[in-house]
């Protein structure tokens, strides 16, 4: 089905409350949660695969189950449940983002490069980038949310991380958003792009270690505040 441009992707959550469903494997019935995220998570790879245009409501119920009465009661029908796909990828990555404040900064920072950078070079996650880089042009809504839900999110979180060290004097006192994305962006580059254009060797391991550490190397040197 052809993307309305008219209509916006992004619209309010439906998720009713309706009596609890039995698990597919049986044992302990499915809350609406569970049940509402088992089904934007077996449609994920769907879309990965296909792409969003490509993907009608018959093949999505072929491959979740139900009905096509429960997929548009709570996504509003195929673009909704896209929402809720591109939003369930973007939580996956920033999620394990590891802000633990624990140990000196630079064990923090390494940390919070390493989790991140081990999420976002997953198959999973690739795949899913270059879905949203190839539809945002057509499909500017999806574009937004995925920006919004997913780096934005990513440079808010490791914003905070930077701010809560600047009210404790340790990092010199820059705009602590600007400087998250300063350091995550240190971070992608090279191996992001290495995977992206089928190039895998630019992201081996020990080259991905090699970059965190001098990331966080270089961004408290530069970063460290005044004494």
């Amino acid at each position: 089905m052809p993307v309305q441009k008219s209509k916006p992707l992004v619209r309010p959550n439906r998720n009713p409350r309706r009596p609890r469903s039995k698990a597919p494997t049986g044992g302990r019935p499915e809350t609406v949660e569970q049940r509402r995220e088992r089904i934007v998570r077996m449609a994920a790879p769907l879309f990965l695969k296909k792409g969003y245009d490509n993907v009608s409501i018959d093949q999505i119920i072929s491959v979740v189950g139900g009905s096509k009465a429960t997929i548009y009661a709570w996504f509003g029908g195929k673009d909704g449940l896209f929402e809720a796909v591109v939003r369930q990828k973007c939580l996956d990555v920033t999620t394990t983002i590891d802000v633990d404040t624990k140990g000196s900064l630079e064990a923090q920072l390494t940390r919070i490069g390493s989790s991140f950078l081990a999420m976002v070079l997953s198959p999973p996650i690739l795949e899913f980038h270059r879905l949203m880089v190839s539809i945002g042009r057509t499909f500017p809504e999806a574009g937004q949310l995925f920006f919004e839900s997913g780096p934005v999110s990513a440079y808010s979180i490791v914003a905070s991380w930077i701010a809560k060290h600047q009210k404790d004097g340790r990092i010199a006192d820059e705009d602590p958003y600007r400087l998250a994305v300063l350091f995550l962006d240190m971070l992608i580059g090279e191996h992001q792009l290495g995977w992206l254009t089928s190039m895998p060797r630019a992201a081996r391991r020990e080259k991905v270690d090699e970059t965190v550490r001098i990331a966080v190397k270089v961004f408290l040197r530069g970063c460290a505040a005044d004494r």
